[in-house]
């Protein structure tokens, strides 16, 4: 399915007008939909890879271009948030990070790494722990000492884990949705709130304190971030 670009909801900039008339629709996957991008449209629009729908398919389909150390040919397979994509051909690495109002595109050299969320965790047989990860990925671990909420930098492809960052007060988070999104700030605090209402985090913000729902906080760091977020 493709959709037309003039009335498209789209996360990454677009010309509404000219002769590509048609987005890509991302299938299901491991982003949500209003949260990712279809691989060719990052190839044909982002990045300026290819100049046309064929062209991107063609690319795609031989095996040009990984995400996440993965080799990737369906050309509607969704990338979203601090995915890592890859064109190895010519040795060039991007990651994906949330801007204010769009995703950007970060060239990066740590290709081989990825940080991500715990969203929850399942106990498994045999006594281990299954991780749920932000980006649909899981992670049997023998030791529980993770906390929903808290981020792990994993290699790639194999996804061993590399550092474990705890969401707790002073770690560096960025905030991925919200009127707020892309900005960087220390957690301050997690505020419990009684009801259907989300918790809210406390979050320092060029020296001033922000609230946002504790969901749209992601922890990159413990002092600085542990992956390329660009200028």
């Amino acid at each position: 399915m493709h959709r037309k670009r003039l009335s498209a909801k789209l996360n990454y900039p677009l010309e509404r007008k000219g002769k590509k008339r048609f987005v890509f629709c991302p299938r299901p996957g491991p982003h949500k939909k209003d949260e990712s991008i279809p691989l060719a449209s990052l190839l044909r629009d982002v990045l300026k890879y290819c100049e046309n729908a064929k062209e991107a398919k063609h690319v795609i389909k031989a095996g040009k271009i990984t995400v996440d150390g993965k080799v990737r040919k369906d050309h509607k397979y969704p990338v979203g948030i601090f995915d890592v994509v890859g064109i190895p051909e010519i040795n060039e690495y991007y990651v994906i990070v949330p801007g204010e109002k769009w995703f950007k595109l970060v060239k990066t050299e740590k290709k081989d790494v990825k940080i991500c969320r715990i969203e929850n965790k399942t106990k498994v047989k045999g006594g281990k722990t299954q991780l749920n990860l932000y980006d649909g990925k899981n992670i049997l671990v023998d030791e529980d000492v993770y906390k929903t909420g808290d981020s792990i930098l994993v290699s790639l492809p194999d996804l061993k884990i590399k550092k474990h960052i705890k969401k707790e007060k002073g770690c560096l988070c960025l905030i991925i949705k919200g009127s707020r999104k892309g900005k960087i700030g220390r957690l301050k605090e997690i505020k419990k709130i009684r009801g259907p209402h989300p918790n809210l985090a406390s979050v320092e913000i060029d020296q001033s304190v922000v609230e946002v729902p504790e969901k749209f906080v992601f922890v990159i760091g413990e002092k600085t971030p542990e992956i390329d977020l660009g200028d």
